[in-house]
């Protein structure tokens, strides 16, 4: 066997290798969708991990707005971990 042949050979294989693990990861992924568990609801809109969290309503006193509320209820915590 000539070295033109021995080259021609292992390029045909390795082609006809690829093509069949091309069809056998696709076989694969289809049977790996096919497993998937259903919508517990079944509402295509509905959140699938995730909780909608809505936060408190913060109040605002007559002397500023919630961010300077935040400011101050921080300031106040100040040295709290150290205190222990």
């Amino acid at each position: 066997m000539e070295i033109v042949d021995l080259l021609i050979t292992i390029v045909v294989v390795t082609i006809l290798v690829t093509i069949v693990l091309a069809v056998v990861t696709y076989i694969a992924y289809k049977l790996r969708l096919s497993r998937e568990p259903d919508r517990r609801d079944h509402d295509p809109d509905a959140l699938q991990y995730f909780v909608l969290h809505d936060p408190p309503n913060l109040e605002v006193g007559p002397d500023g707005s919630p961010l300077e509320q935040l400011d101050r209820d921080v300031k106040s915590l100040e040295g709290h971990a150290t205190q222990a």
